[in-house]
C-alpha cells in the first residue's frame, strides 16, 4: 500500500492511496501518488 494526505488550508482532508501487489514498483508509484495527493489539495485550495 501506498498513500500520501490531501490537505486544505494546513488540515488533513483525507488520504489517497493505491493498494496493490508486494512486487508492486514502488519507486514510480510514490512519486505518482504523492503528485495526485498534491493536485487535489491545489484544486481544493481553489474552490473558495
Amino acid at each position: 500500500m501506498v498513500a500520501a494526505p490531501y490537505c486544505k488550508d494546513n488540515f488533513t482532508l483525507g488520504t489517497l492511496g493505491v493498494i496493490g501487489p508486494t512486487r508492486m514498483d514502488y519507486s514510480s508509484i510514490i512519486p505518482i501518488v504523492d503528485y495526485t495527493a498534491q493536485i487535489v489539495g491545489k484544486i481544493l485550495e481553489s474552490m473558495d
